[in-house]
């Protein structure tokens, strides 16, 4: 049978008034029974109204005041979106839809609607099997100052974050450094092809000389890997990690505070296997000799 909306509802009241279709051509031609036909008209008779058929669904149910109270709390310690969120209340044993949750965060202020999203996409993610595979660079501009970070491309793991005044080849090679140090050496190392990361051919200079960056990694013996011209996709996971970054200083305060959120405390979904994973508990999980 079929659904009635405003248009045919209004069509069917027009032709019992004109009275040139019986009542039983009128339901065969929307395909509707000739007693459902009377009780519209019926009811157009008592209110003078189009009865206009009803929204199919449930009426949606009032949020009960713990839940949001529960979801409020939960994003003032960490900021997480509605779907991550749901994960993580249902490992605390409170399962909250994570539709309902968007709702509560929407109320408060603290999602927004993103039309881009709306739109399931096709996901195509490719990621290395062991942490210090690979490691991708790159500078962003944060509230005027120039961010460098490198991120484990396994565990999405920030292995080093600095502040520069500006983009410079000799500020990647101090973060690339600390990152070493305290993390050890990486196989290979994915970067665009800006001046701060390798040099140019250029009129001037057609044979240019490494700059200390690119020294940096050979003499560690680390593989450079470029991206391809224009495509920041290829770059994508410290591209998308830059995003996160203004959001949890904005919300911690601090860079430094935020790293340390991100790494330790705030779970990531692409490393669920089993349980919830933080980034540091990903990197020391798929370490060589772990594995």
């Amino acid at each position: 049978m079929r659904k009635l909306n405003k248009k045919r509802v209004r069509w069917i009241i027009k032709q019992i008034q004109l009275g040139q279709l019986s009542v039983w051509q009128i339901a065969r031609q929307q395909d509707v029974t000739p007693r459902w036909i009377r009780k519209l008209y019926q009811r157009y008779l008592e209110t003078k109204l189009f009865p206009f058929p009803n929204r199919p669904g449930r009426k949606p149910m009032p949020i009960p005041i713990e839940t949001q109270k529960l979801v409020e709390r939960t994003y003032q310690k960490t900021p997480i979106g509605a779907v991550k969120m749901e994960q993580f209340l249902d490992y605390q044993s409170t399962h909250v839809p994570h539709n309902t949750i968007h709702t509560i965060l929407r109320a408060k202020g603290f999602a927004q609607e993103q039309p881009k999203k709306s739109k399931k996409r096709k996901y195509c993610r490719f990621e290395r099997r062991h942490s210090n595979s690979l490691w991708h660079i790159d500078y962003c501009q944060i509230d005027g100052k120039q961010v460098v970070a490198v991120i484990d491309d396994a565990s999405r793991f920030i292995v080093a974050c600095q502040e520069f005044d500006r983009a410079t080849a000799e500020n990647a090679t101090k973060a690339l450094e600390q990152a070493i140090n305290c993390y050890g050496v990486p196989k290979q190392l994915l970067s665009d092809n800006g001046t701060h990361f390798l040099s140019m051919i250029r009129e001037s200079c057609p044979e240019p000389q490494d700059n200390l960056f690119q020294q940096t990694l050979k003499h560690h013996g680390i593989k450079h890997i470029k991206t391809r011209i224009h495509h920041p996709q290829t770059n994508g996971k410290i591209e998308r990690w830059f995003g996160t970054a203004k959001r949890l200083k904005k919300h911690y305060g601090s860079l430094n505070k935020a790293v340390t959120a991100y790494n330790d405390d705030i779970f990531h979904l692409s490393l669920t296997n089993g349980h919830l994973r933080t980034p540091a508990q990903a990197f020391v999980e798929k370490m060589r000799c772990n594995a």
